[in-house]
């Protein structure tokens, strides 16, 4: 079974019982597949991040609203990232924006899918 097969039946389980929590839905859905329980935390993780996406999407599409900026939009969300922590851990978080904004931009005008070393 793989990843994307696994997807592909929570996401129609998730059609059919809407109703349900998701967590139930991954955890019937995993049990159903016979799906190993390394298999079961990863698509538990891919939820949270998708969650947290969806969160990070609304609070900017608010910010849009209010006026802001995308720039001070990311620059408030890196405030709040890096809130309480030394310099060196400001710099390294700094520079993994950057790099991600940098890959992001080449990608786009290449049209390349990013490759596993660049993930």
């Amino acid at each position: 079974m793989t990843y994307n097969e696994i997807m592909a039946a929570l996401l129609q389980a998730y059609e059919a019982h809407s109703e349900m929590d998701v967590e139930e839905i991954i955890a019937q859905v995993a049990r159903e597949m016979g799906a190993s329980e390394k298999s079961l935390e990863n698509i538990k993780a891919t939820s949270a991040m998708l969650d947290k996406f969806q969160e990070k999407k609304a609070t900017l599409e608010a910010a849009h609203e209010d006026g802001e900026t995308t720039k001070k939009w990311i620059l408030a969300e890196t405030e709040k990232l890096t809130e309480g922590r030394s310099d060196k851990e400001r710099a390294a978080i700094a520079e993994g924006v950057v790099k991600a904004v940098d890959r992001g931009v080449r990608q786009s005008i290449s049209g390349d899918e990013p490759t596993k070393k660049e993930e």
